[in-house]
């Protein structure tokens, strides 16, 4: 089969990769919240709270980001609002792209 180039990658070098990447696919474990308010129902955002603010600390450049996750609604409101509060002027675009 011939291809015409290749343009999917994927590495263990997380921070790298951010820097290199144009558009960032965010898709983490979104399970049930355990403890706290909302326990046994809501969607535990722990993980893509984490990655949201791994990606504000590595990027290097403005980036598309799309969360890609069975989130609540307005996630990508949340996530947009971790990745600007940057402190360095990176501006990041937020896109929604639900599984189901």
């Amino acid at each position: 089969m011939q291809v015409r180039g290749r343009n999917l990658f994927f590495s263990t070098d997380i921070d790298g990769a951010i820097r290199e990447a144009d558009i960032i696919f965010v898709s983490v474990n979104t399970p049930t919240k355990m403890h706290g308010i909302g326990a046994g129902r809501a969607a535990d955002l722990k993980n893509w709270e984490l990655a949201a603010r791994r990606i504000a600390q590595a990027a290097n450049g403005p980036k598309v980001v799309v969360e890609k996750s069975n989130v609540p609604v307005r996630t990508a409101a949340a996530m947009s609002k971790v990745l600007s509060s940057n402190d360095r002027g990176i501006w990041f675009e937020v896109l929604s792209n639900p599984e189901f």
